[in-house]
């Protein structure tokens, strides 16, 4: 496997290049994951692959229209309350998370930014949450304008409305068939962790990094209702629905991939259409 999360970031820059795009108060993409177990088909690292490959994606639109931003080393020790029971899912305490967060947003302010785009694939509520506290904070303290991009179904879990000016709403256009089961068994089920679109979407991105031999052969672990309660509370039970870490049908990538695709470029596209607007108001 030949690529690397630090490609094209601040990491790749020397100081110098750090201390001009500061002084230019260019945006900043921060890619926000964990290292956590994604069944026995997809690395550990998927949720920091994927919000890095959306950064670099928005990066690249960005710049293609004269613009500029940076991405930001990617962040991937967070909060895995869901997966905890399997090794290979590392997980901080949200106060943890909170702290180290808020000193890098501090790092970036000092810096010279001010503007961050926080670009997070892992889903976990109290680690989103723990995000938002974090930047509420980096807000307040620093006088920075941070926002986390979050899509409209995942606002109730944290009480938002989407019109908080720490939150940049996901307000693309998304055909309704891209979201549309095929398979009639997968209809009422809840295809949430390393199934067939997250599969899909690694497969886009990382090939090498999908063992897709083992994922044809993986039976559905969808979750219903009440499964998906077990989900949710961690700890060991999660196993008894999701015995091999997976929650979803993974052996169904192969019908999302165009899908996958799709969905993240138009995700990637409404993005950098919004920090293109955000610079030019200014």
């Amino acid at each position: 496997m030949n690529y690397s999360i630090f490609t094209d970031t601040m990491a790749d820059l020397d100081w110098r290049e750090i201390e001009n795009k500061g002084r230019q108060k260019v945006p900043v993409l921060f890619p926000l994951g964990v290292i956590e177990e994604h069944g026995p088909h997809l690395p550990l690292g998927t949720d920091i692959y994927l919000s890095y490959a959306i950064c670099k994606m928005i990066k690249d639109m960005v710049c293609a229209q004269q613009g500029d931003c940076l991405i930001a080393p990617p962040y991937y020790w967070g909060v895995n309350h869901c997966t905890g029971s399997f090794p290979g899912t590392f997980s901080l305490k949200p106060e943890t998370m909170i702290v180290v967060l808020t000193e890098i947003f501090g790092n970036l302010h000092q810096f010279g930014f001010d503007k961050v785009y926080c670009i997070n694939q892992h889903g976990d509520a109290v680690h989103v949450k723990t995000i938002i506290d974090a930047i509420k904070a980096a807000n307040k303290n620093f006088d920075m304008h941070i926002r986390l991009l979050m899509e409209p179904f995942d606002l109730p879990q944290q009480g938002l409305s989407g019109k908080e000016n720490y939150i940049l709403l996901d307000e693309a256009e998304y055909s309704p068939e891209l979201f549309a089961e095929d398979d009639i068994d997968e209809k009422t089920l809840l295809d949430i962790h390393a199934g067939a679109l997250e599969t899909a979407a690694m497969l886009n991105f990382y090939p090498d990094a999908v063992c897709q031999d083992t994922a044809k052969q993986l039976k559905s672990y969808s979750l219903t209702e009440n499964s998906l309660d077990v989900w949710l509370a961690g700890g060991e039970k999660v196993r008894s629905v999701v015995p091999l870490g997976y929650a979803g049908n993974p052996a169904g990538y192969e019908k999302k991939v165009s899908t996958a695709k799709v969905i993240f470029e138009k995700l990637a596209d409404y993005c950098a259409q919004k920090i293109m607007e955000d610079n030019l108001t200014e």
